[in-house]
């Protein structure tokens, strides 16, 4: 509790150094669509504002410099300029001493073979040829360090050490302060906080444990294996746990600092780039979710991924919606497009308004057929945003991804389009969607399921059959009773109607006057008469 009230007091401080509590009276979405008039003062105060939330996030930790590279990753929640700051969280962070470090590597000898290695005076140094321990790259969960290991150069990631306390009591701070969150990043009412913290929450606890990172890898690994100019580095399991990631060091240059080669070569690098990520989002379905500059290297035969901390999945169908998408607009189909993003939002038709919502569709189209130099990613995003549609996370997620692909290729070819590269790409997905071995994996997955429906159907129809007879039986019974209970009724009533005219009868033959005796008489007599009547129909 102490600690808790003491990361209160932090936060308010830092929150009060950067004028935050200002945000809470200020509308950051309201220009999120440029088109309203002299946007221009408004972008220069919303940049201040991003720039201050940038710092603040960066002064309290790892827990809130992860938040914000999340946030730079969704377009559809924060506006543009927020995305432009917060993406600078990406960069390096201050680093820490690699003594401070070591503890990482508690119970590391206990996984070494050679017993000289185990004893009490152990060195972790000891274990790799050579250790660099200034880092090369210093981010907010973990540091990076080269190495030779067994003759090999690699790359040895360590966890930054106490994070797990400092991050769990960041999450139930962060969970107190949803409204101020909703309301300092002007988020819509389609925004789903909730969810958002839970996989926020549950990324963390993901990237906290290396093991995870190191399955990405292989996974990687295994979905390129028979592409030749995509590398991915090969994990040392041996001598990696939860805390300690070590891999092959793989040489090459960011794409932002290649570009001193043949406009030819660039523009190879460019479609390599692009060709293998719309491999692992259409294809595979598990895709690099942080393919910054920094994480793609230029190799002289092809390229190389790092950093498989943050990756995405999408499930068969989410990931078919997002191909028909991306094939409706690569054939310019409008209705393609449209009943796929409706798909993906979860929204009817009745919803929106769909001529306007077709047009600017259509202007989607245009802009990615037709524009060169441009980046177009980010406009699903505002598409969802001017119809307050709420995109899946996954989709948002890949978005961004998408954005800083095209960035990358942009880097190495100006009028690089990424729909230029799409063809081969699409072919693959569909000749792979509807190939025979496709069929054939289907039905031996499902053909147990059909054939014990086959089985049954002889049964099931005869129970369909008894079950309307028995309904028909019941629906007769029951409407028999009913009759029965009219008739019952309809002669009781006339029994009491002519009981009524026996006694009336009787009372004026008796003792009425003038005619009424002659009356009271026949009525007598005719009410006897129809007694003797329902009493012979009867029996």
């Amino acid at each position: 509790m102490f600690k808790k009230t003491r990361r209160y007091i932090a936060i308010f401080r830092v929150f009060l150094k950067y004028d935050l509590f200002s945000l809470l009276y200020t509308e950051v979405n309201n220009y999120y669509i440029s088109s309203k008039r002299n946007p221009c003062v408004l972008d220069v105060k919303n940049r201040k504002n991003a720039e201050n939330l940038k710092m603040a996030l960066e002064e309290l930790g790892p827990t809130f410099v992860k938040l914000g590279q999340i946030l730079s990753k969704r377009p559809d929640i924060v506006p543009p300029v927020y995305v432009e700051e917060l993406s600078d969280l990406q960069a390096n962070v201050r680093s820490i001493g690699f003594e401070s470090m070591k503890v990482a590597f508690e119970g590391f000898q206990c996984r070494l073979d050679d017993p000289v290695q185990q004893g009490s005076d152990f060195d972790v140094l000891d274990v790799f040829d050579q250790f660099n321990t200034t880092p090369i790259a210093s981010a907010s969960i973990a540091q990076v360090y080269e190495a030779v290991l067994n003759g090999k150069k690699v790359a040895v990631k360590i966890t930054r050490p106490g994070l797990i306390d400092t991050i769990n009591l960041d999450l139930d701070i962060l969970d107190d302060m949803k409204p101020l969150i909703v309301r300092v990043l002007g988020l819509g009412s389609n925004f789903d906080i909730d969810a958002f913290l839970f996989e926020f929450r549950d990324l963390l606890n993901r990237e906290l444990d290396l093991r995870n990172e190191a399955r990405n890898i292989k996974r990687f690994r295994d979905n390129f294996k028979d592409v030749r100019e995509v590398h991915v580095p090969a994990v040392h399991g041996e001598y990696s746990n939860e805390n300690v990631l070590i891999m092959d060091y793989m040489e090459g240059f960011p794409v932002r600092k290649f570009s001193q080669i043949p406009m030819e070569k660039r523009k190879w690098y460019a479609k390599i780039i692009s060709q293998s990520y719309l491999k692992q989002v259409y294809v595979d379905g598990f895709y690099h979710a942080d393919p910054h500059s920094s994480n793609i290297l230029i190799q002289e035969d092809g390229i190389a991924y790092i950093d498989f901390g943050a990756v995405g999945t999408l499930d068969d169908e989410l990931r078919r919606n997002m191909l028909n998408l991306f094939y409706g607009i690569y054939k310019k189909k409008v209705d393609i497009v449209f009943e796929a993003f409706l798909k993906i939002s979860g929204v009817y038709k009745e919803d929106i308004d769909v001529r306007r919502f077709k047009i600017d569709i259509d202007d989607i189209i245009s802009k990615q057929n037709y524009s060169v130099g441009e980046r177009q990613s980010d406009n699903y995003a505002t598409l969802g945003l001017k119809y307050n549609l709420s995109l899946p996370s996954e989709f948002s997620t890949l978005e961004r991804a998408l954005i800083l692909i095209e960035a990358n290729c942009f880097e190495l070819d100006p009028k690089f389009n990424l729909l230029e590269n799409a063809r081969e790409v699409i072919t693959q997905v569909f000749l792979k969607r509807y190939s025979p071995f496709e069929a054939v994996e289907y039905l031996q997955l499902e053909g147990d399921r059909y054939l014990e429906i086959v089985k049954n159907l002889p049964q099931g129809v005869n129970d369909v059959i008894e079950t309307i007879r028995g309904y028909r039986i019941e629906r007769f019974e029951q409407k028999s009773r009913e009759i029965k209970r009219y008739r019952m009724a309809d002669t009781v009533l006339k029994y009491i109607f002519l009981l009524s005219i026996l006694l009336c009868s009787a009372y004026f033959a008796v003792n009425g006057g003038g005619y009424l005796p002659t009356l009271g008489a026949i009525g007598f007599s005719g009410a006897i008469i129809l007694f003797g009547m329902m009493s012979f129909r009867k029996a």
